[in-house]
């Protein structure tokens, strides 16, 4: 208790010399704020500043950025898995001064894997933090989908990225873009199967590649297209996808290539490596447009899609003949499935904006 105490009047002093120090910054309404801006995190930080009205705020925490976040009067972090301890650190301070928090939970999953000390520290951990006041911890996946998150978050709700497309009234369709039409045309009369985004070892290629070198015969049937920036661990698979006849695209893609690309193809890859268990950009993103998403059996996203009646294709990871079968057949498989249309889609959205409004407000 006395370590506790000598900590938090630490705290306090610091707090006191940075603001004396940086005394001439005014203090900020609203801030977003991620660590770095790649990948999905860049999305995060656009649309949820966009609708919440907040100011964007990415880099690493010099004293200048922990004088905003601490002093800011709403303060929500997209992507707390990737800065845990000072979200920790910036939540404990906040919660002391009466400022609310609302922080986004990617990988939630993490917390009740088991063999690891540092999986059961982190349950410890967020189910202590749950009960922290002005701290709201939200979930991207729901609860009734996965219904232990609850012991470690507030909140839980779909990934902004499973309705980032919609405007309030609709989905916006994405305009076709040079590379999806040049695809397209290649593949003729065959279907597109396409694996789009960061391109590592979490993305399950490996098993794409086996099926594609077990059954060649799937290239009669689709072409399958991957593409994005790869890690150099990736690029030995993406050579011997190659060879299989897949198309391989090993650069970054814009917003607008990759969601043109997405809306072109009827099967989207997201049967993920077992060990990548979370809520996926690029599987929302297939059920905004209309695509079919491949999972993997008893993944988060396949059990979301389930209790969502949200068209989808699952396979038991690393059974070649279960996969070939569904490149063979494509979206058949679902028959006359029908996913969620737009009024649907804008709930997730209303709802999501809703559980955030209230953390902000500090009513949830």
């Amino acid at each position: 208790m006395l370590a506790f105490q000598l900590g938090i009047r630490a705290f306090g002093d610091w707090y006191l010399a940075v603001r004396s120090e940086l005394g001439f910054l005014q203090t900020v309404e609203r801030v977003v704020y991620v660590k770095t801006c790649g990948g999905h995190r860049k999305s995060y930080l656009i649309t949820l500043s966009d609708i919440f009205g907040m100011e964007r705020a990415f880099g690493r925490i010099t004293a200048k950025m922990a004088y905003k976040l601490i002093s800011c009067r709403k303060l929500l972090f997209a992507t707390l898995d990737e800065h845990i301890l000072s979200f920790v650190c910036f939540s404990l301070a906040r919660s002391l001064l009466g400022k609310n928090t609302v922080a986004l939970f990617l990988r939630p999953e993490q917390c009740f894997l088991p063999g690891k000390l540092k999986y059961r520290l982190k349950w410890l951990l967020f189910r202590a933090l749950r009960h922290l006041p002005g701290l709201t911890v939200v979930a991207i996946t729901p609860f009734d989908v996965v219904p232990r998150y609850a012991q470690v978050a507030t909140a839980g709700v779909r990934d902004p990225e499973y309705w980032d497309l919609h405007d309030g009234v609709s989905v916006l369709s994405p305009k076709e873009t040079s590379l999806s039409a040049q695809l397209r045309s290649m593949a003729g009369r065959k279907r597109l199967c396409t694996a789009v985004g960061v391109l590592n070892a979490g993305k399950g290629l490996e098993f794409l590649l086996d099926a594609l070198e077990q059954f060649p015969e799937i290239k009669e049937h689709t072409q399958v297209v991957v593409a994005g920036s790869a890690n150099p661990h990736t690029r030995g698979v993406l050579k011997k996808l190659s060879a299989t006849g897949a198309v391989v695209i090993d650069r970054f893609l814009s917003d607008a290539e990759l969601l043109s690309l997405i809306s072109a193809s009827e099967l989207i890859w997201a049967c993920y490596n077992p060990a990548y268990d979370q809520a996926s950009g690029i599987f929302g993103r297939a059920v905004q447009l209309g695509s079919v998403p491949i999972t993997r059996e008893g993944a988060v996203v396949s059990r979301l899609a389930f209790e969502s009646g949200i068209p989808f294709i699952s396979v038991r990871y690393g059974v070649t003949e279960q996969l070939a079968e569904v490149l063979i057949a494509g979206r058949s498989i679902v028959g006359d499935q029908i996913g969620p249309d737009h009024g649907e889609i804008g709930e997730w959205r209303r709802s999501f904006i809703e559980v955030i409004k209230a953390g902000l407000a500090g009513r949830s």
